[in-house]
């Protein structure tokens, strides 16, 4: 059985906000579709989507439509996620961001009319959403932890994902990183003729690794420096962090450098590890 998130609010809630959760999470998301078109796209996601679960994200004016339509198809277990937020909050939002309201547009009315609408849709849901939240007097980074914690069932600030790739600089500088460490200064095991073949993850590499003070040191320092960096990077309400750690082949020094990061960091964050110069090691 597939996952079926339908998130709905007044427009200027929060959703757009919402969105990037639930792709950051591996969901397909699907925006301000029509009600009509519902069950098409329950059909075509049954059969043909591997992403892990789908978010619809109708108006408001439509939503209940949306939820009757799923909530018969048994190939879904859905849940409806209902935001909302204070009159005076919203005409506040639209004043400072300027933005026109949908329903201004659709239905040739004023602002504060189309405000006054869309609460009044999102009061008439509240006893059929399995979660509510509401957005007045929060963040969009306080709104994205409220909502992923509920999505993860966790209670945390963390929900930055790190993850660590490692690489070799002879096949070039990897696209995207936030951050990169250059590990070279550890001596390199492709010089001994029976570690030459292995790679960071084999025992007999690790040994040698771990043999020199040179590698504990650069270790330390890049540690201290993370557990610094990593919360304070965090305030910015960053979904995904990418640390590449580069040697020259990335077949060594920077997989073992990566593995023992992700190990490192794993109680405390959400952390994975990419070998980009050696793909067996992410099976």
């Amino acid at each position: 059985m597939k996952e079926l998130f339908i998130l709905s609010g007044p427009s200027g809630s929060g959703v757009s906000s919402s969105k990037f959760v639930f792709e950051e999470l591996g969901y397909y998301v699907i925006d301000a579709a029509p009600s009509a078109v519902t069950a098409a796209i329950l059909d075509d996601f049954a059969s043909n989507n591997d992403a892990k679960g789908l978010c619809l994200f109708p108006r408001i004016s439509g939503v209940r439509q949306v939820i009757d339509i799923a909530k018969k198809d048994n190939r879904y277990k859905t849940k409806f996620i209902l935001l909302t937020t204070e009159k005076d909050e919203l005409i506040k939002r639209y004043a400072l961001s300027r933005h026109v309201h949908p329903r201004s547009i659709l239905h040739n009315v004023s602002l504060e009319d189309a405000i006054n609408q869309d609460v009044k849709d999102a009061l008439d849901l509240v006893g059929i959403a399995d979660y509510e939240i509401d957005t007045t007097r929060l963040t969009q980074k306080e709104l994205r932890i409220n909502l992923y914690n509920k999505l993860q069932g966790k209670d945390t600030e963390n929900i930055t994902k790190i993850t660590f790739m490692s690489f070799g600089l002879k096949n070039g500088i990897p696209v995207g990183l936030d951050a990169m460490f250059d590990v070279r200064i550890i001596p390199n095991p492709y010089w001994i003729e029976r570690l030459a073949p292995l790679n960071g993850g084999d025992k007999e590499v690790i040994d040698y690794l771990e043999s020199f003070e040179i590698t504990h040191k650069l270790l330390k320092e890049i540690v201290d420096y993370l557990e610094y960096y990593i919360p304070e990077m965090q305030k910015n309400g960053r979904a995904n962090y990418t640390i590449g750690i580069c040697c020259s082949g990335g077949q060594h020094r920077s997989t073992y450098v990566a593995n023992y990061l992700r190990n490192h960091f794993k109680d405390k964050y959400e952390v994975d590890v990419f070998h980009r110069d050696s793909p067996e090691l992410n099976r």
